[in-house]
């Protein structure tokens, strides 16, 4: 609007309100500008999911037909969930609802940062069990259901060059966390079209806390026996999936207001 009253003569006037302009807004101009990956959902056909625990009937679960994002929710597409949901933005969130790392790694409220390029395009992590089921439903979503997430993750990786996906999850969870999370689809895609199912966060699901673990397996009740160490593991269907205990372990150890800096998530629809 200013630039308007200068005439064509004025120079000098032109390309000090063009720095200055630039000055106050251009650093968050830039990152709202900056290029986010594209949404993109596939479509995962009907199966059946065999339980990590063995049920009453012991028999495989079956899972309809539904829709996942192919790769986890990024920071920039977070920041745009927060910047038209006010009630999630850092300084504002109810710790009810989120933890005080709730997105940690942020500049402020409204920005990434300029010194966080790098992870524009990363998983967005910090985020609580609420502010990931918050954004789903924006996104007229919701968060995949255990059985839902492991059937999708159980696709064959197309390129992990020799390695079992078991060695691979195994040989992530023993690495330190980087610096900086890497981007998105940096990892492995699988059969389904699914990228960085392992190997780059661990994610929420919608019914996370569906089962309830104990650290002492020596009593015999029901309970009892779905832990994750010692004789619980009789109550586990395939006893040398060790990256499952991990997960389901992981797992069993969160509440919904943790945040975490490598727990993320990426969003489902039923079909």
């Amino acid at each position: 609007m200013y630039l308007v009253k200068f005439s064509l003569g004025s120079n000098m006037k032109y390309f000090l309100t063009i720095f200055l302009v630039f000055a106050l807004f251009g650093g968050t101009y830039a990152q709202n500008r900056a290029i986010a990956l594209d949404g993109k959902m596939v479509s995962i056909q009907t199966g059946n999911y065999q339980p990590f625990f063995i049920t009453q009937s012991n028999k495989p679960i079956p899972v309809k037909a539904f829709r996942m994002d192919e790769h986890a929710v990024t920071n920039l597409e977070f920041l745009e969930f927060v910047k038209a949901n006010p009630q999630w933005q850092r300084s504002k969130v109810n710790r009810l609802f989120a933890d005080t790392n709730y997105l940690k790694e942020w500049k402020s409220d409204l920005s990434i940062g300029e010194s966080n390029k790098k992870i524009y395009n990363s998983p967005v992590v910090n985020v609580s069990w609420f502010a990931a089921r918050a954004y789903c439903q924006w996104k007229n979503k919701k968060l995949p259901t255990i059985a839902q997430w492991e059937f999708a993750a159980k696709g064959m990786p197309k390129n992990l060059k020799g390695k079992s996906l078991t060695d691979y999850i195994l040989e992530w969870n023993a690495k330190p966390n980087p610096p900086f999370l890497p981007n998105v689809k940096s990892t492995y895609e699988n059969a389904y079209g699914l990228y960085d199912m392992y190997g780059l966060i661990w994610e929420w699901t919608l019914d996370f806390n569906s089962f309830i673990g104990s650290p002492d397996s020596r009593s015999n009740s029901e309970v009892d026996l779905k832990n994750f160490c010692a004789g619980g593991a009789i109550n586990v269907a395939d006893k040398s999936d060790y990256a499952g205990y991990l997960r389901f372990s992981f797992r069993g150890s969160l509440k919904g207001n943790y945040c975490i800096k490598n727990l993320g998530f990426r969003c489902a629809q039923n079909l």
